[in-house]
């Protein structure tokens, strides 16, 4: 009942809120936002990239435009078993959260111990978390029945793969295909070259992703050194393993706040 309220609770403007780039709803006047040293360079300004819509539709229309067959998104608003029945087969879970930069103990694996194929990027955009946590899902499922990357995403693993962590967020970052996609949802308002950086009293959002390979479920933060080994996928398969640490999170915040959303990535049904 508590995971119901809360993701219907959310509201259209905080879902729409990125990592480290929120919107500021004191007067702007007060205290100018800093300038991103990349904006002085007209060519390096052209590869800033837009806040978009935390939206199922935007979402699904947004992989079409990568290049991706096979899937679209779904909304959940619980976590029991009836409900993810009803998307069965489900390929990832993608969670937006009130992010507090709160200290996670969890040891997070580097790219010595991640398993072969894993794919995991350091984010380095600040608008981009919505993008990069789809690519996790997506990159991770390459070999789902039903999926097809197309190139673009094709390419970025095949080059990346066995880059560093931090260099992956790069190559995420420069593709050019990948952020034109994903600036052309764009929300109706002045698209602009500078990036503020969220204050104390900022409201800040963030995606992440949660991901089955290789027999065990890995949820990958962007924000993080790597991807965090979750434990193995059961006999019920790997959702089991995904909710608790979902809930977890939900549960840890429960007493203050409701603002959630969550994902499913899902095979096309259209």
């Amino acid at each position: 009942k508590f995971l119901r309220t809360a993701y219907r609770s959310r509201v259209q403007v905080v879902a729409r809120t990125p990592p480290h780039s929120t919107r500021d709803r004191s007067n702007s006047s007060k205290q100018p936002p800093t300038r991103d040293k990349r904006a002085a360079s007209p060519t390096l300004a052209i590869m800033s990239w837009c806040t978009i819509e935390s939206d199922p539709g935007v979402f699904t229309e947004l992989v079409e435009k990568f290049g991706v067959k096979g899937c679209e998104f779904a909304e959940l608003y619980s976590l029991d078993d009836a409900e993810l029945a009803t998307h069965a087969p489900v390929y990832g879970l993608v969670f937006l959260f009130k992010w507090t930069g709160e200290r996670d103990d969890r040891p997070c694996l580097d790219a010595d111990s991640a398993p072969p194929g894993l794919f995991f990027a350091k984010q380095v955009v600040n608008n981009a978390c919505a993008t990069q946590a789809i690519l996790g899902c997506l990159l991770n499922s390459a070999d789902a029945e039903g999926l097809e990357l197309g190139s673009t995403l094709g390419d970025l693993k095949t080059f990346s793969l066995e880059l560093p962590y931090d260099m992956r967020g790069l190559a995420i970052e420069n593709s050019e295909p990948i952020r034109t996609a994903h600036n052309a949802f764009a929300r109706p308002e002045p698209f602009v070259s500078e990036e503020k950086r969220a204050t104390k009293d900022d409201d800040v959002f963030h995606f992440i992703t949660y991901v089955p390979f290789g027999g065990r479920v890995y949820e990958l933060d962007g924000l993080k050194a790597g991807p965090v080994d979750l434990g193995e996928a059961g006999a019920a398969g790997w959702l089991p393993t995904a909710r608790a640490a979902i809930e977890a999170r939900i549960q840890k915040y429960a007493a203050s706040e409701i603002k959630f959303n969550l994902m499913a990535i899902v095979r096309d049904k259209r």
